[in-house]
């Protein structure tokens, strides 16, 4: 038995039904197996930060993760039991919140609409046994784990997002996966809880809760379990260290990450809750209906490459670190995302050089990797220390460091991930700059003021007029996106023939083309410009936009820089425009200033290196 694809995905968690999602929306066909009768019925990770969360919102899929979790203002800080700081949510995002939402919910939200909007079916209770590979393809064996049949898939590549312990990294010899094991006893559970002697607890429901007690660190944040809840449900996760820091000698080469799932039965009721009350003292709680709990450990790993040959790692496949500040999902999502539009420009013929751009998808995620381990693993040491006089100048520094707004807002983009940037140094794909004043390049593209179509065509009255963010522009965008700015201050004219040529010049390349001019200009709503033809009639109405007012912050003029070099005191009467290279996963690839044809020629040029 023999099945033919495109993509065999190993590992149905949050990462491979994303990665499997984009695929199949692409038109590819994917073989998705898991071993796992279904989507898991553990909450394991629930942290979605805020640039996870404009990612998902690009592929249609914010609204469901929000019609399913909990938003939180911020973050409250606990030392000894008494409040030392509040964090407040706060970023330039659409979603400046953290977002709860327990990782079976995830993955059910994701499995579904895999189901609903593509052909392409889990294979639940399936495994990958061994694959192989050639110039031609790749060749894996897969195993019903009920039945026992074994089938034989062929695909052009095979991408691993299954875990720690994956099997398409431990089928190549190649293939290391270097790091430490740490030795600290970790431990999480999910269950209700409710003030002793019939204290309140809603207070601890609109943040993230941190205590620090000595060499101990507990967090504590409010969940929505499975079943139905009422608004005052007192279901928290609660998460911390049993013992201080320390790296496994014996072990180190063991893979040991993630939940302990060793002969030791797991903590119970009265065990968890008389840890939750040791570090949350003087505070008490009582701790009942235990929905699920754990020990855990933690590895710092990372495989060497992340691509080997037509094998791919993704989430933690590719690298593990300690759950500090829940950044272990969103890589993984994001190695998801960064992944599938480049295999799929490949796959379909379109790439100018097919292995570089593969190739970036390493060059591009490793090094975010490696920072997010590096970071994740000094809190995690400096915040769980074995040294109890350590632990007490900590806590006292990092109380007083938190009265300082700024720090306190930079700390919390930080776990949010929203100074997230691809480092242009190390892609081979990002060798373009951005002129001096323009959004730089590997940057994720800023939510912008609403714009209205600069032509209504359609035959039938419409009620009102439609207003679209540059980001809803792209939601379910497949394409890179080449965006010419040509808005202009009302005295001065804008470059109309420039407009021209930049859409006759990019008409033959597979892309999404936008033109974005000032609404003052925009003077015949009514009828396309002479030089669209006929076969692009429909398309030109959905690529034309106005700004209504691009001295607002936010205005795609401030937010690209193009606004403050109109008004500046050396703007000319010919004033400057923009050409924007936006990627399918909307981070920038770089900005130019063109003032004559031959500018635009030379910034249009770029898109040779990317298509044929």
């Amino acid at each position: 038995m023999s099945t033919k694809v495109d993509i065999l995905v190993s590992g149905a968690g949050p990462t491979g039904l994303f990665f499997a999602y984009q695929m199949a929306q692409r038109g590819h066909s994917v073989f998705i197996v898991d071993p796992k009768p279904g989507p898991t019925d553990q909450s394991r990770a629930i942290l979605i930060t805020s640039r996870t969360m404009e990612i998902l919102e690009s592929k249609g899929l914010a609204a469901d993760i929000l019609r399913e979790a909990f938003v939180f203002c911020g973050v409250r800080v606990f030392r000894n039991g008494s409040i030392v700081a509040h964090i407040e949510a706060c970023g330039d995002t659409p979603f400046p919140h953290a977002t709860a939402l327990m990782q079976g919910k995830t993955e059910q939200v994701l499995a579904n609409r895999l189901a609903e909007d593509t052909d392409c079916k889990v294979h639940w209770g399936t495994e990958l046994v061994s694959y192989t590979q050639d110039e031609h393809g790749v060749k894996s064996v897969v195993r019903d784990i009920n039945t026992k049949q074994e089938q034989v898939v062929e695909s052009t590549y095979i991408v691993g997002a299954d875990g720690s312990h994956s099997r398409v990294r431990k089928g190549n010899p190649e293939w290391t996966y270097d790091g430490v094991a740490i030795q600290t006893k970790f431990i999480l559970a999910d269950l209700t809880l409710h003030g002793a002697d019939g204290a309140d607890i809603k207070h601890l429901m609109d943040r993230m809760n941190v205590f620090m007690t000595g060499t101990s660190v507990m967090g504590m944040i409010r969940l929505k379990p499975f079943y139905p809840i009422d608004d005052d449900s007192h279901v928290f996760r609660v998460f911390g260290n049993l013992e201080g820091y320390q790296i496994s000698e014996v072990d180190k080469d063991k893979i040991s990450h993630g939940i302990d799932k060793s002969s030791e039965a797991p903590p119970t009721l009265e065990f968890i809750e008389e840890w939750i009350n040791k570090i949350a003292t003087p505070n008490k709680f009582v701790a009942s209906d235990l929905i699920w709990g754990s020990y855990f450990r933690i590895n710092e790993r990372i495989a060497n490459g992340f691509r080997k040959g037509r094998a791919f790692l993704a989430g933690d496949a590719a690298h593990c670190h300690s759950p500090a500040g829940g950044q272990g999902m969103n890589l993984g999502l994001q190695d998801a995302h960064n992944l599938a539009w480049k295999m799929s420009d490949v796959l379909k013929g379109i790439a100018s050089d097919p292995e570089k751009l593969l190739d970036s998808y390493n060059e591009e995620r490793e090094p975010i990797a490696k920072e997010t381990i590096e970071i994740t693993s000094k809190t995690t040491k400096v915040g769980v220390a074995g040294s109890s006089l350590f632990a007490s100048i900590r806590n006292v520094m990092l109380s007083a460091a938190l009265q300082f707004p700024q720090v306190k807002e930079t700390a919390f983009q930080k776990l949010m991930q929203l100074f997230l940037v691809i480092d242009t140094n190390t892609s081979s794909i990002m060798t373009e700059t951005s002129d001096k004043g323009l959004i730089e390049a590997g940057h994720f593209l800023p939510e912008t003021a609403i714009m209205r179509k600069s032509f209504i065509i359609s035959s039938k009255r419409p009620r009102h007029i439609q207003r679209y963010s540059l980001r809803e522009l792209l939601v379910d965008n497949q394409e890179f996106t080449v965006i010419f700015i040509a808005s202009c201050l009302a005295s001065t004219k804008p470059n109309v023939h420039l407009m021209e040529k930049f859409w006759k010049d990019t008409r033959s390349k597979p892309l999404r083309r936008l033109v974005i001019q000032s609404a003052h200009h925009s003077k015949a709503a009514g009828k396309l410009p002479d030089y669209i033809t006929e076969e692009e009639a429909s398309t030109a109405e959905d690529a034309f936009y106005s700004e209504e007012n691009s001295n607002l912050p936010n205005s795609v003029s401030n937010r690209i820089g193009l606004h403050p070099l109109l008004t500046s005191y050396f703007a000319g009467q010919q004033p400057a425009s923009v050409v924007l290279f936006v990627r399918p996963d909307l981070y920038v690839s770089h900005a130019k200033l063109v003032t004559n044809e031959s500018e635009l020629e030379s910034a249009l040029g770029f898109l040779s290196s990317l298509y044929k």
